[in-house]
């Protein structure tokens, strides 16, 4: 079933977008098979969060790497991870994954980019899934059940709503440790401020009763202050080196990483 469903996300896309975008599309395809044993499990109360929410839930135009979910306090995390893993094993009929499990964190490897023909010399043949685990925040949060169809999947997803999974991206932009480039030069990630462009343009307002910055409540007039400053700093190139493998349009990316600040922040 797994290689059946990478094997024709390839043949379908193979020709239009770079190798770089299509294994992170192949990443996709993971998170349907994952979502939908986690929300058609006992595990149904864990709640989505994150880009792949946005992406999975609102179609954000850009591709997302990992899942991300909190859950309550004393959460088992290791029998969700051991019933995804034989998940993978058995009911996706795919015996050679690797993986690697951590308390809260749970990495799947599927050496098959070689098999698939999404593949160079220099790099990995396995394509990675990362699945991640926090603890809920004590504070007045909403969830929302939302069905989603997606690739022969169905399940009923149990979501943050659009203010709190804004209040979630607005906390990474302000606290989020990112270090990349060839000499640790690049510091955002891309995709933080694409989501930022995102949600302020569908006029999102986040819930700023759960938004903390260095362990204290954030006003509405802190919170946009530090955001500006932040966007005003932005070079075009480390947005685009974040973004380029996540959306299939190179020319868009570069045009829209060079013309970020004067199209953001107005909407702030």
């Amino acid at each position: 079933m797994l290689y059946s469903l990478l094997s024709k996300t390839v043949e379908e896309n193979k020709n239009s977008v770079s190798f770089s975008f299509l294994r992170n599309l192949l990443k996709e395809r993971l998170q349907y098979i994952a979502l939908s044993y986690i929300y058609n499990s006992k595990y149904a109360n864990l709640i989505f969060k994150g880009g792949s929410c946005l992406r999975i839930c609102y179609d954000l135009p850009r591709l997302s790497e990992d899942l991300d979910f909190d859950c309550e306090q004393g959460f088992d995390s290791d029998l969700l991870f051991n019933g995804l893993i034989k998940y993978f094993l058995s009911d996706q009929n795919y015996p050679e994954m690797e993986t690697q499990k951590y308390p809260q964190r749970l990495y799947l490897k599927f050496p098959i980019l070689k098999k698939l023909g999404v593949f160079a010399p220099s790099e990995s043949d396995k394509l990675y899934l990362k699945i991640e685990l926090s603890t809920v925040k004590q504070c007045p949060y909403k969830t929302e059940v939302q069905p989603i169809f997606k690739d022969g999947f169905s399940f009923l997803v149990n979501r943050y709503s659009l203010p709190d999974l804004f209040t979630g991206k607005l906390e990474a932009i302000l606290q989020r440790s990112w270090f990349k480039g060839k000499n640790q030069e690049i510091t955002i990630k891309g995709r933080d401020y694409f989501d930022l462009y995102w949600y302020l343009s569908n006029k999102v307002r986040p819930n700023i009763n759960c938004l903390f910055y260095k362990e204290k409540l954030l006003d509405e007039k802190t919170l946009w202050s530090e955001v500006a400053k932040r966007v005003k700093k932005i070079k075009a190139s480390d947005l685009e080196y974040d973004l380029a493998a996540l959306m299939p349009d190179r020319v868009f990316v570069k045009n829209f990483c060079q013309n970020y600040s004067s199209i953001v922040l107005p909407l702030i």
